[in-house]
């Protein structure tokens, strides 16, 4: 199906996950106006509770995901942008389908050292917005930081190190690259994931299963095969826990957005409450 090109008629927000797992349920709910490719990954345009935004699949990586914020912000020139996701844990106080809406994310490129090339400071009025919509649906949620790293962290040496180390809350692949291209153009940015792993989690490399945009390939299923000889059916119980999780996110994703979907003034009186800053000065 071809959908005619409509010109903007108001500034609209952008929505940024890897895969489809992230950000699939809740591309269908959107009222779509456009569609089409954007880096290498796709992009869906349309309204939601009243408001415009964009939808973007990126694709799993740092690369990936510069790529497709640099074409997202280029081409619709979004007012924010909102980054979900899934996340492995590196505190043991932090468990599988918990939710984490990032202050601050830290990149680090070099494992070895584990030497932060930069930090970014998320935006603290969307912070402070998306706290306030998680307390009025009663979703429990933590604040803490996010380290963005080059491959899927899966030994528990690794993460122990990680938090031991850089006092963060969780692992992903995406966010430092949203924060950093969206900083450098003045568009604010909010970073929220969910839990896929923990430190309870056994010790498999899932990343060799998926392809970049998070789907299970023949090639993947036979490394893991052969490095895994006795666990084969893992691949497909990961993948249902995965997509319950994502069906999970979905349903936060739809409320924040809802949420952020209207004016400033008229979010005060949604929220009927008064707007403090999240993060203290």
């Amino acid at each position: 199906m071809n959908y005619t090109y409509q010109p903007r008629t108001d500034s609209l927000i952008g929505i940024i996950g890897a895969t489809g797992l992230e950000i699939g349920f809740l591309s269908k709910r959107i009222e779509l106006i456009e569609k089409g490719r954007v880096g290498s990954g796709c992009f869906l345009r349309g309204h939601f509770s009243g408001k415009e935004f964009v939808l973007v699949e990126s694709g799993i990586g740092y690369n990936r995901a510069v790529n497709a914020c640099i074409h997202m912000i280029e081409r619709f020139s979004p007012r924010a942008i909102l980054s979900f996701g899934l996340a492995g844990s590196v505190d043991m106080t932090t468990k599988i389908g918990e939710v984490l809406l990032a202050t601050h994310l830290l990149w680090v490129e070099d494992m070895e050292t584990l030497r932060v090339n930069k930090t970014y400071t998320l935006d603290k009025d969307l912070i402070d917005i998306t706290s306030k919509i998680l307390d009025k649906y009663d979703i429990r949620f933590k604040i803490g930081k996010v380290l963005t790293v080059p491959s899927f962290i899966f030994k528990l040496e690794e993460r122990c190190r990680i938090r031991r180390e850089l006092g963060v809350e969780a692992v992903e692949m995406e966010g430092s690259a949203i924060a950093d291209e969206a900083g450098k153009r003045h568009v604010p940015v909010m970073a929220l994931r969910m839990i896929s792993d923990d430190i309870s989690s056994r010790e498999i490399d899932y990343g060799m299963v998926m392809s970049p945009h998070g789907r299970t390939t023949l090639r993947g299923a036979v490394r893991f095969f052969l490095a895994h000889r006795w666990d084969l059916l893992e691949i497909f119980r990961f993948r249902r826990e995965l997509r319950l999780l994502g069906r999970e996110l979905s349903e936060i994703e739809a409320r924040i957005v809802d949420g952020i979907a209207v004016s400033p003034g008229e979010l005060l009186q949604y929220l009927n409450l008064p707007v403090k800053k999240a993060i203290p000065e």
